[in-house]
Formats: structure tokens, sequence, C-alpha cells
């Protein structure tokens, strides 16, 4: 059994100022794919057969293709980070309400248990390629 020397009054601070960060964490994942396609829009798009005189419509822009298949590749990563880290607080409040009542067991697997969240790479059948641009 893991030996615990945990200050519940400390962990309750920490974790309020996690909170605080995730909250605008999650106003800026909130506007990410907003934000994305407003500068996809922005980007510009090829224009083919005089669309301005009634040919055919704008086809989006190099560009503006790379940013939405972005969008799409990440939204996963994205996300994952916020219910990560959501789990992670989660856990570690029930694990000190637990250190708290003597239950060391109970407190040590929910921490086990905290690191579960399934990793969204892992969930691709075909992995990501690293590299850089």
């Amino acid at each position: 059994m893991p030996k615990w020397d945990i200050e519940p009054g400390g962990v309750s601070d920490v974790l309020s100022r996690v909170n605080d960060v995730l909250g605008a964490l999650d106003r800026h994942v909130g506007g990410y794919g907003e934000d994305l396609g407003g500068a996809a829009k922005w980007a510009g798009a090829l224009v083919s057969g005089g669309a301005s005189e009634g040919g055919q419509s704008p086809v989006t822009g190099l560009v503006a293709s790379a940013l939405v298949e972005f969008v799409e590749g990440t939204a996963k990563e994205v996300q994952f980070i916020g219910a990560r880290a959501a789990k992670s607080v989660t856990g570690a409040m029930v694990a000190t309400a637990a250190y708290e009542t003597g239950d060391l067991e109970i407190a040590a697997e929910v921490q086990r248990s905290a690191s579960s969240v399934i990793d969204p790479l892992r969930e691709w059948s075909t992995p990501p390629t690293g590299g850089s641009l």
C-alpha cells in the first residue's frame, strides 16, 4: 500500500486553480473550429469560370482546404486534452476525499483509474506520422 502525506487544503487550492485554467481552456477549445473556420474563409478561394459573372461557384483555396483538414485531423486530440484534465482533477478530488476518511485503498484505486482515459491516438487505425513543416 502506498504511503501518503497529503495536505487536503493544499490539494483543494491547486484544484481550484486548475479548474480556472480548465475553464479558460474550454473557452479556447470551444472557439477552435470557429477560429480556424474564419481563417479558412479569409484564406481566399480559387475561382473557376468567372464566378462573379454567373460562372461556376468558387472552389475552396489550398490554404483553406489545408486548415479544414487540420481541424478535422486534430479535433479528437484537442477534445482529449479537456477530457484527460477533467478526469485527472476528479480523480484527485475523490482520492483526497478518500484519504481524508482514512480509506487509502480507495484513494490508491481512484488515483490509478484517473489515468484510464482512452488516448485518441490509439483509436486511429493508422497512427499519424510525425515530422515538421
